[in-house]
């Protein structure tokens, strides 16, 4: 259209409603390298006197943080420093235009905080949380500014990735912002796990940083206190992968020792009393403690199942994938979680089978062998 408008081969020329469509295009497609492109689109609007609208705008932002979010490190860099200046540029705009057609939303920011996450610098850190505010204080005027879930997660991934002596108090204060903005009835804003975890990564990350032995004892007891809050709301309960954080959070920012092992055991205890010891769980304490703690902690505490000395079944009682066992009537009698050895394995059983069995059948769009025949 372009071509042949220029051409005056036709008198025809694209409208916003085109760009506005190839931009929304790009913006779905997760093509890592699609934001290449923004710049000569923007171009040709200018060229041909369309002005782009909030659309155009966001669709561009959302293109560039897809861009940070899947290209390779050396790429991300650049799609997520585009992303911020597509906003700056989406800023002057709004203000130098007397018309309303663009203003940024709480989706615009949203995407550049995302965008902004994937650089691992403090500085990218703090720009995202400026940005967090905006929409904070926008929010009291204007409830469709309001901060979204991803807007702090977006945040808080950003001190996490930035890894400085002081990244994991700051994920922390944005977690605690997220909890008061859901308190005054901001729903779109309430924590769920991922919250939680992110705060406990920024913990762990905070080790790559050169600080002393007391600060990465104090990143350990927030992340076990983050872990403690968890258990506040059911929605939020931690889970095993929580646990499996805790483990290599100690190993990264303990010294090799026995208060390492002290702390390994004590959060593990805490797993086991949660029921939440999984493959991965045990295998990371394994790895991690003397042969003599892990006798004490674990062997001695093992049973024998089929041959093999499996985890206790009270370990794993909240993994969340129990199948059922059946009674001598038929009925199903009880839940029975899979058997997992005391080095990780899961010890084969006609229960864990027939688990197995009955997730493939649950699977849609593909065919499945049952009873003899293909259904």
């Amino acid at each position: 259209m372009e071509n042949s408008f220029f051409g005056k081969k036709s008198s025809i020329r694209p409208d916003i409603d085109c760009y506005r469509l190839v931009l929304k295009t790009m913006a779905r497609s997760q093509f890592p390298n699609a934001g290449d492109d923004i710049p000569k689109i923007f171009k040709s609007m200018d060229d041909i006197g369309v002005f782009p609208d909030t659309d155009c705008f966001d669709a561009a932002i959302e293109t560039l943080r897809n861009g940070a979010k899947l290209s390779k490190p050396e790429n991300a860099d650049k799609y997520a420093k585009a992303a911020e200046n597509m906003l700056m540029k989406m800023e002057r705009e709004k203000d130098r235009s007397s018309a309303a057609n663009v203003k940024p939303t709480a989706k615009t920011y949203t995407n550049v905080i995302e965008a902004l996450s994937i650089r691992k610098t403090k500085k990218a850190s703090e720009i995202a949380d400026s940005l967090l505010k905006k929409m904070e204080d926008a929010s009291t005027s204007n409830k469709l500014m309001a901060p979204t879930k991803e807007s702090y997660l977006g945040v808080i991934k950003s001190f996490g990735n930035a890894a400085s002596t002081t990244s994991f108090i700051r994920a922390n204060d944005i977690l605690q912002r997220m909890i008061a903005q859901y308190a005054a009835g901001n729903n779109a804003a309430k924590p769920d796990k991922c919250a939680y975890h992110a705060v406990i990564k920024a913990c762990i990350s905070s080790a790559a940083a050169p600080q002393s032995d007391d600060r990465r004892k104090e990143a350990l007891r927030l992340a076990i206190s983050t872990v403690q809050d968890m258990k506040g709301d059911p929605a939020t309960r931690p889970n095993s992968y929580s646990y499996l954080q805790l483990l290599r959070g100690a190993v990264r920012l303990l010294p090799a020792g026995d208060e390492r092992e002290k702390a390994l055991s004590t959060i593990l205890r805490n797993c086991v009393r949660d029921g939440c010891v999984d493959q991965e769980v045990i295998r990371e304490y394994h790895s991690a403690v003397s042969d003599d703690c892990f006798q004490k902690n674990v062997i001695r505490s093992a049973s024998t199942y089929n041959g093999t000395k499996s985890l206790p079944e009270s370990w794993t009682k909240n993994l969340g994938y129990s199948v059922l066992i059946q009674g001598e009537d038929g009925k199903a009698s009880r839940k029975r979680n899979p058997v997992i050895s005391i080095y990780g394995e899961v010890v084969p059983s006609t229960v864990y089978s027939d688990h197995k069995m009955r997730r493939l059948w649950a699977k849609t769009n593909q065919k499945l062998l049952r009873g003899g025949r293909i259904v």
